[in-house]
This record gives structure tokens, C-alpha cells and sequence, in this order.
């Protein structure tokens, strides 16, 4: 069998090494004065025009083996019933779901993972000698597992590095690789779902899913109580039924191996509730679990201590105009009423210290942001809606300023971007610095309703928010898979993370957002070694808990492996061999003639 059948062209260069054997020159008659000075030997003959017989010499027959075998080792042989090597490419699903162990109709608890590596492994054992085998996982993002193009003997060894633990993904992208790679060759997805929908033909599915029911933790939140004083904490968990019956289990919640609380309950089929925990300020990591069942990824999750993240307040304002703005009741607590309005807030000793401040002009230090509340001038001016407000801004979220008195100054220029306007006049205005926020008041308090109106704390509750966001730290320290961590940083910096997957370095310029993360656990920031933050990552993925979806079933692809070009086989390597030594031969053969005719001439004497 040959791979490279036009090879045997070569096969020409035997004719061309007999023709060079028949056409030699033939020797030119010279006379001598006498012939007992010359010894017989044979003949070396060069090539000639003119066709004498075939000298039949080793040399010629070793000439003859040599063309031989070059023309069938360039047609590439194989030995009878070798098979031809093939490009096994496959696709494997990464979903979370791939790891439950729903017993099959068989009895066997086996996961579709587990299931799914004994096939993939049984396929590549049967490969023939000099095929390549290429494994894609899918998720979030596609990873190659194996490959491309890795030998069989180092694919069946890193099918143990196989961990399906990822949230619900598009499984097209893993797909369009592995046909890229494939070429016009076959593809094989392996899943828990049958069908998939939008394949094509080219193709092939095997589902090894059973359907069967779970309990799931899918939604667990940590945050701290506005309302409390002593920064109690709330914990609120989702547990949802996905099963056709009845499911009953406890809630526990632990700390540090210490049992905090926990709650017996009853959920109907597809049901599901939400069970509300308190927690008394500055607890520690805690755990919420349930009784385990066979997907054990979702039945436990971890919720790290929420960011208290306190805001520094500061104003600039005379006592009367506090109280006037409804921002303070007595003297003993200046701006108490601001304080009691912002959750976690405390006053700033100078507004360079601040976070946020109310003053008359921009005031505080480079990381402070500041409501300017511009004196009005002379003429004044009375508004009565309806105001042009920026709904998309957050600081305006909820604001109606339905019936408010606005009195402003004629003459007020504000700078910045405006995001509430009367017509053309501009009288709320954000201006962006490099460091800071400033937001321009024209206001006229003495003659305006802002303050006598709803929309007046909204508007100070909605800043010290949008302040809160921007202070250094993390937003969240208890996320769900898939969701983004944000750490509010200032400057360019660099950071370690420590999770499940091993060790990352991260490198941003100003707020670091690492995207997308795919593995439950727990996760450590630091920076130079000073641990900054810590974080939980919980499964709370509905469409992976539900296993209800799972199902078996097979599809073929419309088309056969991809051809592997191979290297050479031993047939090959056993012919180049051969010709090697044809070679030698021929060397030795022309070398010992050539000797034999040097040791016959003539080496002087007298005659």
C-alpha cells in the first residue's frame, strides 16, 4: 500500500542507469612500439554516443538497487494492513452540569464526564499508528486541552486534566475551532444535552446526560444594613427545587467550623425561597450549605465579609444654612441629619481629608469630590419646570423636581457638562477632573423649594452612592460564577491573585475588573505581598442546576476523519536502509576496481 502513489515515478531512473551502462565511449586505437610494457585489466568505460553490450558488473546491479528503492520509498509504503493515520478532533462539554452523577437507567452513577473520558479514550486506543488526536474544552472561554495535533500516547495521559466546572456557555465557539483545525474532517462534541442545536453536519454528537433532581443554592448576597448602627450584615439565600416531588434538606450557615444557625424546610416541585440570615457586624468568612446530593457543586456557597467602605463627609457651610437645608437639628452634631441620611459615614476633621463636600466653591483635596453650591448674583431668576433633566446619570435617579421653585442668577456660568437645565440655562452642571468629580449648583436657596421637596435627599443619597462606588476596594466580595470582580484602585499598580486555578499576575492603570471568573472558591488580592481583599465565588447558575434538561443521545458526522500525514513508517525507514547499503556497495565495488587497475601499471625497472 502507498500513500504517494506518483512516487514510482522514480522508477524511470532504472531505465536511465541501464541506458548510461549501454551508451559508453568506446576507446580510440593507439600504437605502441611494443605491448610486453603493458598488463591486461579491465576496462573502465565513461558514457558515449554510440551503443556497445551491457557490462553486467556489481556496480551495475547496485546502481540498479539504489533506483529501486528510492522510487518506492518516494511512494511512501506501508505495510499490508497498516491503516491509514487519522485526525481525531473532539470537543468536550465544559458545563458544570457535565460532573453530576444522576443514576442512568443502568443503576450506574457514573457522570457524563467520567462517561465521556472513558470514550474519548477508548477512540484514541483504537487510532492507527501515526494518527494525531486534538481535545477543545468549551466555556467562557474556549482552552485547547490537548493538541493540536498531539500524539495518542500524550492525549490518553492529559484527558485527566478533563474538569467540567463552568457555568452555561455557547458551546459554537469550541466548535468553529475545532472545525477550523479539522479541516474538512470530521468533529465530535461530547455533552449532556441531546440534541445541540446550530451544528453542522460535519459535526458528530454524544450525549451521555441523565436527567434527574437537585436542590441548588442559586442566589447568596452579603451586604451590610443601611439602617443599622453597628454595621449589622444581612445574608439572603435562594434555594430552588428542581425536581418533579417534594425535596426536604437544612440550611446550615458555619463559621469557621463553628455552626452559626440553620433551617429546616419543605420545597415543592420547581419551587423555590429565599431565607434571610443576620449577622452581627465585622463577621467573619462564612459557608451556606445544604444536605449533599449528587451535584455537590451548587449545594454550598461562601460569602465573604461585605466592603464597609466608610465615606468621610465635610462642609463649609455656616450653622444657619445647614439647619436651613435641612442638614443639621442641633449644635451638639454638626451636619448630624447628612450623616444619619449616608449609611457608614463619619465627618471629616478638614475637607482635605473628605470624600465629599458641600460648599459654596470647590473645595477639598485631590481625591475629593464636591456639591459647589454658587452664590447667586444680582438679578435673579424663578423657575418653575418643566426642567430638562439627564435620566441616564445616576446622580439623577428617582429626581421628578415636580413643582420645584428654582431661583438662579442670570448671569451664572456653570462649567461642565449640564444634567438638569431650564430651557437653555444651565443649573446642575458636572464637571470631570482628572482626580475628582465636581458638581455646579445656581441656587438661590433662600428663594427655591429644592430643599422642601422629596428630590433633595435623593439627590444627596444618590452622590454619597456614586462617591462610594469610586472609594479604593472591592464593590462586591460575594459573587456569582461568570460575574466580574471590581477593585477601585488609583494610578497604575500591579497585583497577585490567588484562586482554585493557581496563581495570576494583574497589572492595571487605575480600577482593576478581572472578567468573567469560571471557578467557585475562594480568591486572595494582594499587592507587594499586603494582602488587600479576599472574595467568594459561588456556582448560582439556574439553566446548570436544572438536570431535568439532561438527556443521551448519538449523532454521526456526515464525514470522515481528517487524513493524517504521517511520517515515515518503518517499511520506509527499512527501505532507506537498504539503499543506504546499495550505495556502499556500489562505493566499494568501483573503489576495489580502481585499485586493481592502479596496482597493474607499471612501476619502472629495467626492460
Amino acid at each position: 500500500m502507498f500513500l504517494n502513489p506518483l512516487g514510482l515515478l522514480a522508477l524511470l531512473g532504472i531505465p536511465a542507469v541501464i541506458a548510461l551502462h549501454l551508451f559508453r565511449r568506446r576507446f580510440k586505437p593507439r600504437r605502441v612500439s611494443a605491448l610486453f610494457l603493458w598488463h591486461a585489466h579491465s576496462t573502465t568505460s565513461s558514457s558515449g554516443r554510440r551503443r556497445e553490450n551491457l557490462l553486467r558488473s556489481p556496480s551495475f546491479w547496485s546502481e540498479l538497487l539504489l533506483a529501486l528503492l528510492l522510487a518506492l520509498g518516494f511512494a511512501g509504503p506501508r505495510a499490508c494492513g497498516t491503516l491509514e493515520a487519522k485526525h481525531l478532533v473532539v470537543v468536550l462539554d465544559g458545563s458544570a452540569s457535565m460532573s453530576a452523577e444522576t443514576p442512568g437507567a443502568d443503576g450506574s452513577e457514573e457522570s457524563p464526564a467520567e462517561l465521556v473520558v472513558e470514550d474519548v479514550r477508548a477512540t484514541i486506543d483504537a487510532l492507527p499508528s501515526g494518527s494525531r488526536v486534538t481535545v477543545i474544552e468549551t466555556g467562557q472561554e474556549t482552552r485547547i486541552l490537548i493538541g493540536p495535533a498531539a500524539f495518542p500516547e500524550e492525549a490518553a495521559g492529559r484527558l485527566d486534566d478533563y474538569r467540567p466546572w463552568k457555568g452555561r456557555h455557547d458551546l459554537i465557539p469550541a466548535i468553529s475551532l475545532a472545525l477550523e483545525i479539522a479541516g474538512q474532517g470530521a468533529v465530535t462534541v461530547y455533552s449532556d444535552r441531546y440534541p445541540l442545536e446550530s451544528i453542522p453536519k460535519e459535526v458528530g454528537l454524544i450525549a451521555h446526560g441523565n436527567p434527574g433532581p437537585n436542590l441548588a443554592i442559586t442566589r447568596a448576597a452579603r451586604f451590610i444594613d443601611d439602617d443599622s448602627v453597628d454595621g449589622e450584615e444581612t445574608v439572603l439565600l435562594t434555594v430552588t427545587n428542581y425536581s418533579t416531588r417534594n425535596k426536604q434538606s437544612t440550611l446550615r450557615l458555619e463559621a469557621e467550623g463553628q455552626a452559626l444557625e440553620s433551617r429546616d424546610f419543605e420545597l415543592g416541585p420547581g419551587a423555590r425561597e429565599q431565607f434571610k440570615f443576620k449577622l452581627p457586624g465585622s463577621s467573619p468568612r462564612i459557608s451556606a450549605r445544604l444536605n449533599p446530593d449528587q451535584f455537590p457543586i451548587d449545594d454550598e456557597a461562601i460569602l465573604c465579609p461585605a466592603p464597609r467602605r466608610e465615606l468621610r463627609l465635610a462642609g463649609n457651610l455656616d450653622e444657619g444654612e445647614a439647619r436651613f437645608l435641612g442638614l443639621e437639628e442641633d449644635e451638639q452634631q454638626p451636619f448630624g441629619q447628612w450623616l444619619a441620611l449616608v449609611p457608614r459615614s463619619s465627618l471629616a476633621s478638614t475637607p482635605e481629608e473628605a470624600h465629599l463636600t458641600l460648599a459654596h466653591d470647590p473645595s477639598g483635596g485631590p481625591g475629593n469630590w464636591c456639591l459647589s453650591m454658587h452664590a447667586p448674583g444680582s438679578e435673579r431668576l424663578d423657575l418653575i419646570g418643566p426642567f430638562l433633566i439627564e435620566k441616564r446619570h445616576p446622580l439623577l435617579e428617582g429626581l421628578s423636581l415636580g413643582g420645584v421653585v428654582w431661583s438662579t442668577s442670570k448671569e451664572a456660568v456653570l462649567p461642565g457638562t449640564p444634567l438638569i437645565s431650564a430651557g437653555n440655562i444651565p443649573i446642575l452642571t458636572e464637571q470631570l477632573l482628572p482626580t475628582r468629580r465636581v458638581y455646579h449648583m445656581n441656587i438661590d436657596w433662600s428663594r427655591s423649594s429644592l430643599q422642601r421637596t422629596p428630590d433633595w435627599p435623593i439627590l444627596l443619597d444618590n452622590l454619597a452612592r456614586l462617591r462610594r462606588r469610586e472609594l479604593p476596594g472591592a464593590l462586591s466580595n460575594t459573587l456569582a460564577i461568570g460575574e466580574d470582580f471590581h477593585f477601585q484602585a488609583d494610578g497604575e499598580a500591579s497585583y497577585v491573585l490567588d484562586g482554585p486555578d493557581g496563581r495570576r499576575e494583574l497589572r492595571a492603570m487605575g480600577p482593576l475588573v478581572i472578567a468573567g471568573l469560571n471557578t467557585v472558591g475562594l480568591y486572595s488580592l494582594s499587592q507587594d505581598g499586603r494582602p488587600l481583599d479576599e472574595f467568594a465565588v459561588h456556582f448560582g447558575d439556574d439553566s446548570e442546576s436544572d438536570l431535568r434538561t439532561s438527556s443521551r443521545g448519538e449523532r454521526l458526522s456526515a464525514v470522515e476523519l481528517a487524513r493524517q500525514e504521517s511520517g515515515s513508517s518503518w517499511v520506509v525507514l527499512l527501505l532507506g536502509l537498504l539503499a543506504l547499503g546499495a550505495l556502499l556497495m556500489d562505493w566499494w565495488f568501483l573503489r576495489a576496481r580502481s585499485s586493481r587497475g592502479l596496482d597493474r601499471l607499471p612501476t619502472g625497472g629495467k626492460a
